[in-house]
Parts: structure tokens; C-alpha cells; sequence
């Protein structure tokens, strides 16, 4: 009965973590549009990717299982925001003959980069078969190189999360290099001349 509540515990924490980035991902997408419209596209994607990056590292660094739910949140509102922001910068920022394929381009990167994350992520984990306790040291171990044995020593998903901070950061790096959306810009200018 007891071990049945606990493992009941475990699996709630377990779902808690997982979900936290689609509740995020749902608030920072309901809220995104209203930022593209107020600040700008180009605002918009710096500031998913510095939720993102903020998320990535505090996933990395936490030390309890709600310091990692407050990490995917954050993760999750870069996201959210990011889904709404780069498909409509792309679209407005392109040249009319190929705006069509530089969003379609966008969503293909963005399943091959799921797909690279996932292949990325074994890299970083030991597949031990059922006969292996993780507490007991075999005789194998011992021939992997220094390397493969730095990134598969236990707390290697503090790797697997903190690494996605890499990209976020480049892209927010990058950003400064882009205009703003001109149909933004055009919109702007056109309420102020309203005014």
C-alpha cells in the first residue's frame, strides 16, 4: 500500500515536470499574439528566446523537482511566444516569392530539430540492459573513454537541458542583425499618424 502511494507520488511529479512546458507553451502562445501586436515581432522572438534560455538554465542548475517544473514554464512561454512570433516575422520580413516556402522551411526545421534534440539527448544517456544495477560497477565500465564517461555520469540531464540554452542565446545574438517587421513598422506608423 505504502510503496503503491509512493510510486503514485513519483509518477505525479514525473507528469507535473512533463506538462508545466505545454501549460507555458499554451500561456506564452495566448499571450504572444498580444506582444507581437504591442511590441513588435522582432521583440517578440528576443524575448521567447530569453524565456527559453532563462529555463534552460534553470532546469540545468535545479536541485528539486519544483525548480525544474518553474524551469519548464519558463520554457514553455519561449515557445508558446516563439510559435506565434517567427512564423509571422518570417512571412512579413520575406520576400513575396518565397514567403511561402521560408514558413514551410520554419516548420520543417523546427520537427528536425525535435528529431536532432531526441538524437542529441541519446548521445547523453546510457542504454544498460535489465541485468545491470546502476549501483553496482562492472568490469566493462571501465574501457570508455574519459569523454563518454564524463557525459554519461549520473546527472546527465542536466546536460540534456541545459545545452538547449545554446540556441537561444545564438539566435538572440543574431536577432540584433534582423530589421523589424515592415508590415509592423507600416502598421505603427499608420496608428500614429492616426493619433
Amino acid at each position: 500500500m505504502i510503496i503503491r502511494m509512493v510510486e503514485t507520488l513519483v509518477f505525479m511529479k514525473q507528469e507535473a515536470i512533463v506538462s508545466m512546458a505545454l501549460a507555458g507553451a499554451i500561456i506564452g502562445a495566448s499571450v504572444g499574439g498580444w506582444i507581437n501586436d504591442r511590441f513588435g515581432r522582432k521583440k517578440s522572438i528576443v524575448v521567447a528566446d530569453i524565456l527559453f534560455f532563462i529555463g534552460s538554465i534553470v532546469m540545468a542548475s535545479a536541485m528539486n523537482p519544483a525548480t525544474l517544473i518553474v524551469g519548464r514554464v519558463f520554457v514553455g512561454l519561449g515557445v508558446g511566444m516563439a510559435s506565434m512570433a517567427s512564423p509571422l516575422y518570417i512571412s512579413e520580413a520575406s520576400p513575396t516569392r518565397v514567403r511561402g516556402a521560408l514558413v514551410s522551411l520554419n516548420g520543417l526545421l523546427i520537427t528536425g530539430g525535435q528529431f536532432l534534440s531526441y538524437v542529441i539527448n541519446l548521445a547523453f544517456t546510457t542504454v544498460r540492459s535489465q541485468h545491470h544495477s546502476p549501483y553496482i560497477f562492472h568490469e566493462h565500465e571501465h574501457e570508455q573513454s574519459f569523454f563518454m564517461s564524463f557525459i554519461q555520469a549520473p546527472g546527465t540531464w542536466r546536460w540534456m537541458l541545459g545545452v538547449a540554452a545554446i540556441p537561444a542565446l545564438i539566435q538572440v545574438i543574431l536577432m540584433a542583425l534582423l530589421p523589424e517587421s515592415p508590415r509592423w513598422l507600416f502598421r505603427k506608423v499608420d496608428f500614429i499618424e492616426k493619433c
